[in-house]
């Protein structure tokens, strides 16, 4: 009897957290929890400039999967900042960081509520109408230079520096910034 009382209480759980995270994408404009391709962080890591020192963002970070690829990659960055606003990806990016003893520092925050104001290098896979709120956030808040990297979707009225064209399909494309 405890144990159908627990799973019905688990299950209840899950409804809730899956029904919060539904209204937030339908009514609140977020977008869905999607990773980034291994293959596409593949392509970003060969094609990315990255210092000693820098600060790197992923917004909407689900299980931190760009993050981890620099942290590999380039072990000199200053700090590894994620920003994941739901509750269940934030959870598994936090347990599988700290499984794998990552320096990689995840939020269970709004990006449109953090300050980007260190970020040196930020990466996103996000949605039109976050990208049109990104710009602006982005515009006001980093310094001149921050290199932006977003998968699939465009800054609105920005010109990209470069884009890489993943040939999969017309929408599988990487933008590379300088703001």
């Amino acid at each position: 009897m405890i144990l159908y009382l627990i799973g019905i209480a688990i299950l209840l759980f899950i409804i809730i957290v899956l029904s919060i995270q539904f209204s937030s994408i339908v009514f609140g404009g977020y977008a869905p929890f999607f990773l980034t391709k291994s293959k596409v962080i593949k392509r970003i890591m060969e094609e990315i400039k990255v210092e000693d020192g820098d600060s790197v963002y992923e917004l909407g970070c689900g299980n931190a999967g760009f993050l981890r690829a620099i942290e590999k990659k380039f072990p000199k960055v200053k700090e590894l900042i994620g920003a994941e606003k739901f509750l269940m990806p934030y959870l598994i990016g936090k347990i599988q960081t700290s499984f794998l003893k990552s320096r990689i520092k995840i939020l269970k925050e709004d990006i449109f509520k953090m300050n980007l104001r260190d970020a040196d290098i930020v990466y996103c896979f996000l949605n039109k109408p976050m990208m049109l709120k990104l710009k602006e956030k982005l515009k006001k808040e980093c310094e001149q230079g921050t290199q932006v990297i977003s998968y699939q979707f465009t800054l609105p009225d920005l010109a990209p520096e470069r884009v890489i064209d993943l040939e999969e399909n017309e929408k599988d494309k990487i933008f590379f910034y300088k703001i």
